[in-house]
């Protein structure tokens, strides 16, 4: 049997997260003949809240720092962040290498903080085959070049989400003939159809909007990537359109102050719906009119893959990598990133387009996105493991 680790701490609630927790279990479930084993390692215990999720699902949790300071730092902002990062690089470099010494695992697959396993991997010689999942579009700076250039022989694959990311990435050289394209687990069609029957505790407030109006959906953190703050800008010339709309964004992070204040000063307050968390977005994707994303950037956009899942029309700026790929000029509604006008004139498209148009779009994105299934995750993953 040959055992797959995964290394992924996080110090917020990411999408990533779910898409390593899909991962190993797809790996453990659809397995022949207990051919791999996948486990996640904890790092400074930033896993502890989903230990029952995981043991449900048979994943095995193997912690390298149980005992640390990571509730007590955890934090938003620019600088707890930054602090938590070097945090988990320092308190886990002495330990992740005790641990790949020692358990000398078949395969290593970083996430997050890959800057540790890479460092690792250049200065110590281990029997594990170093695989660099990307989880969304890189930025080349000139520490990372740095960093991957030196650790690239060191590096067995470099997985892309999209087939765009991977046409990106082939210019640099020292990476080419490691790239492969592996399609991030989203979708897990039993846990969506128990997810979309289950209602989440709200407000009365909440309650009325989700069950009794039209509203669009937006989920995400509040960071400049998904660029929540264009949107209010543009929030009250689509109130023109239509007065009666509302707009749910489920997310947190160090903008939101920010985007609450420009909330108020536009005057736009009482249509805004904030939720700060949910583990169940099936279901107000299922309730939505459309649900819109609004990023400078994804790879691919995992809340737009669930959207077309759950037969939700989407709205999208055109960013690199994922949305383009994914929705394409059938599947969906494409503005252009970051254009103000033409963003209201692409919603003022939707609104009155024809049911007809709206659900031929629904049936083609539905079925782009069932490449996107724990399943055929798993059938790729296969391969590269062979």
């Amino acid at each position: 049997m040959k055992s797959i680790y995964y290394w992924s701490p996080f110090i917020s609630k990411i999408a990533t997260i779910q898409a390593v927790i899909n991962s190993t279990h797809s790996i453990n479930q659809y397995s022949n003949k207990n051919l791999f084993k996948a486990s996640i390692v904890d790092a400074v215990h930033e896993w502890a809240e989903y230990e029952g999720l995981l043991k449900e699902k048979k994943v095995e949790l193997i912690y390298l720092n149980k005992e640390s300071s990571f509730k007590s730092i955890k934090g938003n902002g620019f600088f707890k962040s930054r602090l938590l990062y070097f945090y988990i690089f320092f308190k886990s470099f002495f330990s992740l290498n005790k641990l790949l010494k020692k358990q000398k695992p078949d395969y290593l697959i970083i996430h997050l903080i890959t800057s540790l396993p890479l460092i690792l991997f250049c200065i110590f010689k281990y029997e594990t085959k170093l695989i660099l999942r990307i989880s969304g579009l890189p930025k080349m700076n000139l520490l990372r070049k740095i960093i991957w250039y030196l650790a690239s022989k060191k590096i067995y694959k470099i997985t892309c989400p999209t087939d765009d990311t991977y046409k990106d990435l082939l210019k640099y050289k020292f990476l080419s003939n490691k790239l492969v394209v592996l399609k991030d687990p989203i979708i897990n069609i039993k846990n969506i159809n128990i997810s979309k029957k289950t209602h989440p505790k709200l407000d009365s407030k909440a309650l009325d909007i989700v069950n009794n109006k039209n509203f669009f959906l937006s989920i995400g953190r509040f960071t400049r990537q998904k660029n929540f703050l264009f949107y209010l800008e543009c929030i009250p010339e689509i109130l023109k359109i239509n007065k009666d709309l509302f707009f749910l964004f489920i997310g947190q992070g160090e903008d939101k102050k920010e985007f609450l204040d420009k909330a108020k000063k536009l005057k736009i307050l009482d249509k805004i719906l904030l939720i700060d968390y949910t583990n169940n977005v099936h279901f107000f994707m299922s309730k939505s009119k459309a649900f819109v994303l609004t990023s400078l950037w994804e790879d691919p956009g995992f809340v737009l893959v669930e959207s077309g899942y759950n037969n939700c029309q989407v709205i999208s700026s055109d960013c690199p990598n994922g949305p383009i790929e994914i929705i394409g000029n059938d599947g969906g509604y494409l503005f252009k990133s970051n254009s103000k006008k033409n963003f209201v004139d692409i919603v003022k498209n939707f609104l009155n387009d024809s049911n007809e148009n709206r659900f031929f779009k629904k049936i083609v994105l539905k079925k782009r996105v069932k490449d996107f299934t724990s399943f055929q995750h798993f059938l790729k993953i296969k391969k590269i493991l062979n």
